[in-house]
């Protein structure tokens, strides 16, 4: 499968900082987006040790980790998975130490940070969650929320309690349920995602789809479709900024060119 990536970030209009982190390396086929959580400047390292961890861990140069090999019949995103959830468990753990050390609390109140992201695995890719950053597919011109966000407002809406319009302005929009660092294990959504040619993918933090809706999306990434995808990023990056974003803004487009 040939592949190209794009990612950028931004601190936004509001924040001194910018606790956002990104990885797009097509040689190891992983991308990812982590928004992190935490003050005195915590958040910033929890979303940087998710990278460094997903890096270390999924890259095609590391060493496997030794488990059971894989039956003949195991469908083709099945070790891909497993990969992913062990390193998603060290990343949590590697969080969870690093704001025990920074807070001297033996909970996870400290930091923690949100990751989305898509692992290249054989005829696709293995898609993981935790949080509220989102996936989405672009596919002929349909656009597609791949994610589901561990949200307080959007589980509200998931079981009709809410109507998505009203959790835009929910003072509790930004209240999450999981995410890395929260919990002694976490509990991610990992699934396989079939690719075709010409597919674009979108991984981003709730910095642009806070202010942007799916409608605008689409109409973004259908322009950017044929254009280098570091414009495509920048068009949505300037999209949130001009809707007056109050939060950081991360991107990662990745494009199936070929199978």
């Amino acid at each position: 499968m040939r592949l190209a990536a794009a990612g950028i970030t931004d601190r936004g209009l509001i924040r001194d900082n910018n606790e956002d982190a990104f990885l797009a390396d097509t040689a190891s086929g992983l991308f990812f987006v982590s928004d992190g959580m935490g003050g005195l400047a915590a958040g910033e390292v929890a979303s940087a040790l998710a990278m460094q961890t997903m890096a270390r861990l999924l890259s095609r140069t590391a060493e496997a980790p030794t488990r059971e090999r894989p039956t003949l019949d195991a469908p083709w995103w099945r070790d891909g998975a497993d990969r992913l959830e062990e390193a998603l468990q060290e990343a949590n753990r590697a969080i969870l130490a690093e704001s025990r050390s920074r807070f001297g609390s033996s909970d996870a109140s400290g930091m923690g940070a949100t990751l989305v992201g898509l692992v290249h695995c054989d005829r696709g890719f293995v898609l993981a969650n935790v949080g509220d950053s989102r996936a989405y597919l672009l596919r002929d011109e349909a656009l597609t929320l791949l994610s589901e966000d561990h949200s307080l407002v959007m589980a509200q809406v998931r079981q009709g309690l809410m109507t998505p319009e009203q959790a835009k302005t929910s003072p509790e929009r930004h209240v999450i349920y999981r995410a890395l660092g929260m919990a002694s294990e976490v509990e991610a959504d990992i699934s396989p995602v079939a690719a075709r040619a010409g597919d674009l993918y979108l991984l981003c933090s709730d910095g642009l789809t806070d202010v942007t809706d799916d409608g605008e999306l689409a109409d973004i990434l259908s322009a950017a479709r044929s254009a280098p995808l570091e414009e495509g990023c920048r068009l949505l990056i300037d999209a949130a900024l001009a809707r007056q974003s109050r939060d950081n803004v991360t991107v990662v487009l990745v494009r199936v060119d070929a199978l």
